[in-house]
């Protein structure tokens, strides 16, 4: 049998290299398969099919869904293990060759076994002092290349030991487990075959959608793949990378963290900071997220779904587009206020379709998507707790990210940048208008306020933006206007001398009525998303006069 010496120096790694290209062709089909299933078989079916009957074939197509998607994640994850072992084994078999060489250009004689032996010295005397000389001095580079070669195979076994444990952990739960059981499973088991052979995961740029942008568009296509697939949630979160590649890896995370806390024997184990009744609440939020997200798999062109975020803790975050913000013409992004939560996101759909529906009719054949962001934690309307809703804290601490998302819209946008409209409603006027005053700026073409108590500053131009693209909107049935604004968060965004300008609203609706079908308030807003000039009104004049004394 071959010593590890005489395989490694001849060794082709040709077939590691053509099995790991196998499976990643296998992942790439089976992630294309899960996607058209999704938007080609369960999808339709949630719209149409109704019953005892339909709910049990849904959970069986759902399951053979998950198996595919456990193909896809561990047939990646077996791709990368094997391009890793011949990395590291490639680089062992060069090391061992180039101590090889050197060893016998100076005339060290190496075996099959890897022994390095200096013939050069063998008939010398061993009493006579220039003999020993030369021995001595011969001696040293032939200890080098003993451990060179010692070295290139500890190094050659380790990768090989490495990628074997790997593998082992790879057992593909397609068969054994049962649908989101094996996706439990598989993603617990390819995290352990990526720590085993060392693999840290991306070098994303943080909080920088440029960069972040930059990064992606310099990877290979192989690469991007592969950091999608086995690393969802990272790249779901990254502002700046393309929509659909960030709806693709936060679908898959949701998939993964529905098994982790639906099917797990200890859900904890991914939330050990979680008391039982948070991890409840993470289970409902995501059942109504994935609930709402399956409801439109089947949407017609235009009004399809994409998840840019998501977050399953407390109230819960959600950030989903209708249309991809990447290629509009035109994009809107609504930001709700006070009480939203994961219950909420249903209706803040309703509302987006709305102002999708309402910006198209105006555009000129230009198109249209629209964002529904709550990337924060809005503040809860509570008696015992004012300062959620009073203050600017949650605003403030809202604005960052808001500012980051729309910076991120701007750098995997495609072609001529998209006319932006960044549109706020209730306490989310206050997070816009923080977002707006704080840094560089929004970076938004239009500001749209809706039912505003204050958008944390006393004057338009205080936005960091031209005032003549602020436009605010406001019933006067709405008793959040009469009754929060020009306290705590900051003047009235409708009276005088705030500047911008007022849209024209139904003035029989009240706080929630800004998106009813057929409004005043909806046309005007759809008008503004296409960049076509509202309806105003004029605004009322607040000065107050100065005492004279």
């Amino acid at each position: 049998m071959a010593s590890d010496f005489a395989r490694l120096m001849k060794q082709d790694f040709g077939d590691l290299k053509a099995a790991a290209a196998a499976w990643r062709k296998l992942a790439t089909c089976a992630d294309a398969a899960v996607d058209r299933h999704r938007t080609k078989v369960t999808g339709p079916l949630h719209a149409t099919w109704k019953g005892d009957d339909a709910d049990s074939a849904l959970r069986f197509l759902e399951n053979v869904e998950a198996r595919l998607g456990i193909v896809q994640t561990e047939g990646m994850a077996i791709a990368v293990v094997l391009d890793d072992v011949r990395f590291e084994m490639e680089s062992a078999q060069n090391k061992l060759r180039n101590a090889v060489k050197r060893a016998e250009e100076n005339h060290y004689k190496v075996d099959g076994d890897g022994w390095v032996s200096d013939p050069t010295t063998s008939s010398l005397p061993r009493n006579d002092p220039d003999s020993q000389q030369v021995i001595n001095g011969r001696s040293g580079p032939l200890g080098e290349y003993r451990s060179w070669i010692d070295e290139a195979l500890k190094e050659a076994r380790k990768g090989s030991a490495d990628g074997h444990r790997a593998l082992i952990l790879l057992n593909g739960d397609v068969m054994d487990g049962q649908g989101p059981d094996g996706t439990m499973e598989s993603t617990k088991d390819v995290k352990e075959a990526m720590k085993a052979i060392g693999v840290e995961g991306p070098q994303i740029p943080e909080n920088d959608p440029k960069a972040a942008a930059t990064w992606w568009d310099a990877l290979s296509p192989e690469e991007q793949r592969e950091y999608t697939t086995l690393y969802p949630r990272e790249i779901g979160a990254t502002d700046g990378l393309p929509t659909t590649v960030r709806n693709d890896a936060n679908r898959t995370a949701l998939t993964q963290e529905n098994a982790y806390l639906h099917f797990a024997g200890h859900p904890s184990d991914l939330y050990p900071d979680d008391n039982p009744q948070e991890l409840r609440k993470r289970m409902h939020n995501m059942e109504v997220l994935q609930n709402r997200l399956e409801e439109g798999d089947a949407a017609p062109k235009g009004k399809e779904l994409y998840l840019l975020g998501y977050d399953t803790k407390g109230d819960g975050r959600a950030i989903i587009a209708m249309g991809n913000p990447d290629t509009a013409d035109h994009t809107a992004v609504l930001v709700p206020g006070t009480n939203t939560e994961m219950d909420s996101v249903p209706g803040q759909l309703n509302r987006i379709e709305a102002l999708q529906d309402a910006g198209t009719k105006h555009s000129r054949d230009e198109s249209v998507a629209t964002v529904s962001w709550l990337g924060y934690d809005a503040p809860e309307a509570s008696a015992t707790d004012f300062n959620s809703v009073g203050g600017t804290g949650r605003a403030e601490d809202a604005a960052p990210d808001l500012r980051q998302f729309i910076e991120g819209t701007r750098a995997s946008h495609e072609g001529p940048p998209s006319h932006t409209t960044v549109v706020g409603h209730s306490y989310g006027s206050t997070v816009v208008g923080a977002a707006a005053a704080g840094g560089d700026g929004l970076g938004a073409d239009e500001i749209v306020v809706a039912g505003s108590p204050g958008m944390t500053v006393d004057r338009a131009s205080d936005l960091q933006m031209n005032p003549e693209h602020v436009w605010v909107g406001g019933s006067r049935n709405d008793g959040i206007i009469d009754g929060a604004s020009d306290l705590t968060l900051g003047e009235n965004p409708m009276e005088e001398p705030f500047g911008g300008h007022n849209f024209e609203v139904s003035n029989e609706g009240d706080h929630s009525a800004y998106w009813d079908e057929g409004s005043v308030s909806l046309d005007n807003q759809g008008k503004i998303i296409a960049g076509v000039p509202p309806t105003e009104t004029p605004k009322e004049d607040n000065d107050v006069p100065l005492l004279p004394w």
